[in-house]
């Protein structure tokens, strides 16, 4: 191999220079034609495919976006269907509310259950005496910022009772406490205290409990 080399490195030598020349434009040629063969060729063939399949995807990304909007333009332009989709969208959240408000009732004690609740709570401390016991006018619970369009269907109703209790401080106190530990709550909102001979004193207070229903309360 090597002997052929150097009889062909003779031959150039022995060459004219236009001849010369005319071999190295041959051989340039023949190393650019293996080039474009094997490189660029495979490469320009990857590109053109590429090319292809992105035009491609851009077409049907086009007949989708279509097609949704062909879509949303049948539906707002059919009135019948966003009523009923809006109607579903309503009762699914009345559903909601209606499940919250029927959880949170189950919390507190039963209006009707107000006088025998408190009745037995004395009882359990002899030391108090009940002086009065008056029961309050049912009132609906007042809607929180006075939005009436967004309020539930179902309102909610407060049941109050006002007792003046004598006893001691202690006492009291211990009736106080014991009416904010009951399993089922009702919640005491006004409180007078007073003293009429120590060491008694007397205690108004107004007790009250949440419902749904305005005509439970039977005391």
């Amino acid at each position: 191999m090597k002997r052929i080399l150097m009889q062909y490195a003779e031959r150039i030598d022995a060459a004219s220079l236009r001849e010369r020349v005319g071999i190295f434009t041959a051989v340039l040629f023949v190393m650019l034609f293996i080039v474009d063969s094997a490189i660029l060729a495979p490469l320009l063939d990857k590109e053109r495919k590429l090319t292809r399949e992105n035009a491609q995807r851009q077409a049907e990304a086009l007949v989708i976006q279509q097609q949704v909007k062909a879509l949303v333009r049948a539906r707002d332009d059919n009135p019948d269907e966003r009523n009923r989709r809006v109607l579903a969208e309503l009762k699914l959240e009345s559903g909601r509310l209606e499940s919250s408000i029927l959880e949170q009732s189950r919390r507190f004690t039963p209006p009707e259950r107000m006088r025998s609740v408190l009745q037995e709570m004395l009882e359990r401390n002899s030391k108090l005496q009940l002086v009065e016991f008056k029961t309050l006018a049912v009132a609906p619970l007042a809607e929180s910022g006075g939005d009436k369009a967004r309020a539930p269907e179902r309102r909610i109703f407060r049941h109050g009772v006002e007792l003046t209790l004598s006893g001691s401080y202690l006492d009291l106190h211990a009736y106080l406490t014991a009416l904010e530990k009951l399993p089922t709550q009702l919640y005491w909102g006004k409180a007078d205290l007073g003293a009429s001979s120590y060491p008694t004193a007397t205690l108004k207070l107004t007790v009250f409990t949440l419902s749904l229903d305005p005509a439970w309360m039977v005391v």
